[in-house]
């Protein structure tokens, strides 16, 4: 995850949540370092645990207690149990591996914030920490909210069936009460996916400041008038294969006397592109297998929750349940594009940069500056810069089609099983 001071509310809220077991202390060069802290390492693996047994001993309680408060709702047929533990196992199959990919991806950690920060330098002019911090933290304000109020109404909801449903001295809210910690996974979920769309959405903007350098440089009346300044220190950066695979800055000796030419800034911002892409292959591989369950996880709740308001339009026709439900279905159409969004506009903005130089290149230049547009545009045409769920399928926009024709097709076979249960 990205780990900076103009967002570190974000850091702290998932370190919290048992997502980022780190610390991180500034050096004397004022870089952040990144290391493991080995007492929220303890905190993250105890928690995790403690909340997965408690999740199932809840869950068991439910299924064999004589009046299940969800006996009308989602216990009532052997169909509606199975879709019952389906839906609270990949919440804990997601939280699990949110948890484990912090506890494992110190390094990855390591490099993608070593990049960022040498990429910020270079591109400093475009960096706006007001804005933003303003849109990390509305991020992390709204997805927070908004699942503290559903999960408010659900408990709510359901507290209610237990009491109409209550008999002589049967103790039913004890049903809901045990749901209680399932329900607290949501948080950590939630700030899960927090955490990858903030570290995703860095990425785009760090494209987006390049497309904007590019435009302003070459294409746009209003030059850059700290060029000279921006790239007389940092003038080319290559990628050597040394202990972190990643991009070295490469100064000239006599840094102040050097002359910026339109060559050299190609270069520049060639390596910084490069760069860029390696950050999207570092977030695919540390996140690669969360992603992954978070994508099973939302086509499941999609259709059980589906699956669920439709049974009551055909049974009891409670309103407030019905609502309910379709809250549900927003909350985990909004996590699904969470995931895919973020992904998909990076991808955009990076591949932007290929007709920016298409526009460059048209115009009048130099030979060296010819030659220069030509190796970044191989680059450009090698860049498999595309976010990727264990290599299994590709995060963007298209995954939605896939997804909703799943959700429509598991939704049919579901309502069948229940026909012929009865």
């Amino acid at each position: 995850m990205e780990i900076n001071e103009t967002t570190i509310g974000v850091f702290y809220i998932s370190k919290i949540l048992a997502l980022a077991p780190f610390s991180f202390t500034k050096n004397s060069k004022g870089k952040i370092e990144i290391r493991r802290s080995i007492t929220f390492a303890f905190y993250s693996i105890s928690l995790i645990l403690i909340m997965i047994f408690l999740t199932y001993r809840g869950l068991l309680f439910d299924a064999n207690s004589k009046i299940p408060v969800r006996a009308s709702f989602r216990m009532k047929s052997a169909t509606s149990k199975v879709v019952t533990a389906l839906d609270v196992s990949v919440v804990v199959m997601s939280t699990t591996s949110g948890v484990i990919c912090g506890l494992v991806g110190l390094k990855s950690t390591q490099e993608l914030n070593k990049r960022l920060q040498q990429i910020d330098v270079n591109l400093q002019s475009f960096v706006s920490p007001r804005k933003e911090r303003f849109r990390a933290y509305l991020m992390v304000f709204v997805a927070l909210l908004f699942i503290s109020v559903l999960l408010g109404l659900d408990v709510w909801t359901w507290f209610r069936v237990a009491k109409d449903m209550k008999i002589d001295e049967e103790d039913t809210d004890m049903n809901v009460q045990w749901y209680i910690p399932f329900y607290s996974l949501y948080y950590i979920l939630t700030g899960l996916h927090i955490s990858i769309a903030h570290t995703t959405f860095g990425v785009g903007r760090r494209y987006r400041r390049l497309n904007i350098t590019l435009r302003k440089i070459f294409l746009s009346d209003e030059k850059l008038h700290n060029v000279p300044k921006l790239y007389k220190k940092v003038t080319v950066l290559k990628t050597i294969n040394n202990e972190l695979n990643n991009s070295t800055v490469i100064k000239k000796p006599n840094a102040d006397t050097y002359s910026v030419t339109n060559s050299n800034i190609i270069e520049s911002l060639a390596g910084i592109h490069e760069s860029l892409g390696f950050c999207v292959q570092n977030i695919s591989s540390a996140y690669g297998f969360a992603v992954l369950t978070m994508l099973v996880s939302c086509l499941l709740h999609l259709v059980a929750t589906a699956y669920f308001l439709f049974l009551e339009f055909l049974n009891n026709k409670n309103s407030v349940y019905s609502w309910l439900q379709v809250l549900w279905i927003i909350f985990h159409s909004s996590r699904l594009l969470m995931i895919v969004e973020p992904c998909h506009l990076t991808t955009v903005e990076s591949r932007q940069t290929i007709s920016i130089l298409c526009q460059i290149n048209r115009g009048p230049h130099d030979t060296t500056l010819t030659e220069s547009i030509r190796l970044f545009w191989q680059q450009l045409l090698a860049d498999k810069a595309t976010f990727s769920a264990l290599g299994l399928c590709k995060v963007d926009r298209q995954i939605l089609t896939s997804i909703s024709a799943a959700i429509a097709t598991y939704l049919v076979i579901l309502i069948q099983f229940q026909k012929s249960n009865g």
